[in-house]
């Protein structure tokens, strides 16, 4: 019996090998095996100050895990510039689980691009039948050096959640599309409303899934789209009001209308570059203060070019036309026309755009070399490992913020926002000397950089300048007159010069004003010091 066990358990391995599973968990095996070994360093990797600290570390509605009052913030709130009440349960789960280690918060952004990665496959395989293309668009979006920022950074854990609904909504239109019925709609707008829940990039969903119904599904159905584009409304709507809230555009107030459009057309060309030859990548793109004209033009040549063909050729081969107008529309909300932030392009948002590039380039490679199976599949296999082998290098420079941001400064022009973070982590660790020089840095290229006067006023106290100090201070508090944390520092510069009555006004008005999580319990102990001294003045300047 035991003799005949062994060829019997063979016979039935290799019968199980020819079935239509095996590619399957051959190719779901791979995805997660390649994936974990470009990111598994991230286990050991700390948060930044970038997003990072307000996101988790420094935000007491989060820090303190999943608590009653914490969910009722979640979805009370559109600070932090969108209303995100997914993302931050998401971030209080982490913290109750797994408290402050942030290794496990990154693990958690890591299990999440695996699992959108397998989504990938499964949808492209469900809608065009495709395995092996499928596994090659799902292996590029895995791999690919552009997804770094959006999984190593886990203040962008809205990045990769609001994918997983995207991608989520999708495969629940394609059961639908598949055999329409009003329960299998409602699971559609039910993910597309989870994905907006989670970051609102997802408005474009509607149009997306019209380019979806062109190739692969091959159908037309614009009346189901409506109630789609009211969810994208009311979520646009709501993003505008974050944005006013955070003073996220005012920044870009100045920006002229020509000089956006311009950047927009730039940036298109630019994250086509990246895509196909991803190098200088960075955690911060400075916005340009001019744009030549010849960008500018041969911007527009290259993109009209590029639409013209994919559209022509898309008469043969829609895949062409639908993934090439998935990137345009994917990215459009990002691009820059409505300028918000200080950044001139970012990695994060070629997330969920640069899956139609990949299904185009993919599904043209394979009518290119159709019939030479092994030549593919070499190719395949190269492209794969080269880029994934460039995103674990750039995955290195995420480890803290030291190493991210003296990567940004070595590969991006002059930057005021990597040099204000570095100085602010080189301060963190007590390397004032060092830091002073980033700070001075970032105030010379952008004088209004109102939070880098901050820092700079802040290291300059902590050195025993109280009068360089308080320049830095005044600066910030002309450039924004209602930022509560300068008028805490001159507060406490005064305390430092023997003038604590003068300082007692200015600790109280911050307060009023709001200041950083950080900043909160440091000026209410000033402020009971100040108010038990017997003589307090208000200070006449401010």
């Amino acid at each position: 019996m035991k003799a005949s066990f062994l060829p019997a358990a063979i016979s039935r391995l290799k019968a199980g090998c020819k079935t239509k599973s095996y590619p399957t968990v051959v190719i779901v095996v791979a995805l997660v095996a390649a994936t974990l070994l470009v990111y598994a360093q991230v286990r050991t990797y700390d948060f930044i100050n970038f997003d990072d600290n307000v996101y988790v570390p420094d935000n007491p509605h989060v820090s303190g895990g999943l608590t009653r009052d914490g969910v009722v913030w979640a979805f009370s709130t559109v600070d932090y510039f969108y209303w995100q009440p997914l993302t931050w349960l998401s971030h209080m789960l982490d913290c109750q689980l797994f408290g402050l280690r942030a290794g496990w918060h990154h693990l958690t952004n890591v299990l999440l691009h695996i699992a959108n990665s397998l989504l990938v496959f499964f949808v492209f395989r469900r809608m065009t039948g495709a395995p092996w293309r499928s596994a090659m668009a799902a292996g590029l979006f895995a791999l690919h050096p552009l997804r770094v920022e959006s999984v190593a950074w886990i203040g962008e854990r809205k990045d990769v959640l609001s994918c997983f609904w995207f991608l989520i909504a999708l495969w629940a239109y394609v059961r639908y599309a598949e055999r329409p019925s009003a329960g299998r709609y409602r699971w559609v707008l039910a993910a597309m409303l989870m994905g907006l829940m989670s970051k609102p990039m997802l408005v474009t969903v509607p149009l997306l899934f019209l380019l979806v119904d062109y190739w692969p599904l091959r159908r037309v159905a614009l009346a189901e789209k409506v109630p789609m584009l009211f969810l994208a409304a009311v979520a646009s709507a709501v993003t505008a009001i974050g944005q006013k809230r955070m003073g996220a555009m005012e920044w870009a107030a100045g920006i002229p209308l020509q000089l956006r459009v311009s950047n927009a057309l730039v940036a298109y060309v630019r994250y086509v570059g990246k895509t196909i030859w991803p190098e200088k990548l960075a955690i911060f793109y400075p916005y340009p203060a001019s744009i030549a004209g010849w960008k500018v033009l041969g911007a527009v040549l290259l993109l009209a070019s590029i639409t013209a063909a994919a559209l022509w050729a898309g008469r043969l081969h829609r895949y062409l036309a639908a993934g090439w107008l998935w990137f345009l529309v994917g990215l459009a909300p990002a691009i820059g026309l409505v300028q918000v932030g200080r950044q001139s392009m970012a990695d994060r948002f070629s997330y969920i755009p640069l899956i139609g590039l990949f299904a185009a380039g993919v599904w043209g490679a394979e009518l290119l070399l159709k019939g030479r199976r092994r030549v593919a599949g070499v190719a395949a296999g190269v492209v794969l490992v080269a880029y994934g082998v460039r995103s674990w290098e750039q995955t290195r420079t995420w480890r803290d913020n030291i190493t991210v941001f003296e990567h940004a400064l070595a590969v991006t022009e002059e930057s005021s926002v990597a040099n204000r973070h570095l100085g602010a982590a080189l301060a963190a660790r007590g390397d004032i000397d060092a830091a002073l020089p980033h700070f001075a840095e970032a105030v010379r290229i952008e004088p209004g950089y109102f939070v880098a006067h901050y820092d700079y006023g802040s290291a300059l106290l902590e050195k025993g300048d109280p009068e360089g100090a308080m320049a830095q201070f005044e600066e910030a508090v002309r450039f924004r007159p209602n930022y509560g944390d300068a008028y805490l520092g001159i507060g406490q510069t005064l305390v430092r010069i023997g003038k604590p009555g003068e300082a007692l006004a200015l600790t109280q008005k911050a307060l009023r004003l709001g200041l950083s999580p950080e900043n909160a319990i440091g000026a209410r102990a000033l402020l009971a010091e100040l108010s038990n001294r017997p003589t307090a003045t208000r200070h006449a300047g401010y």
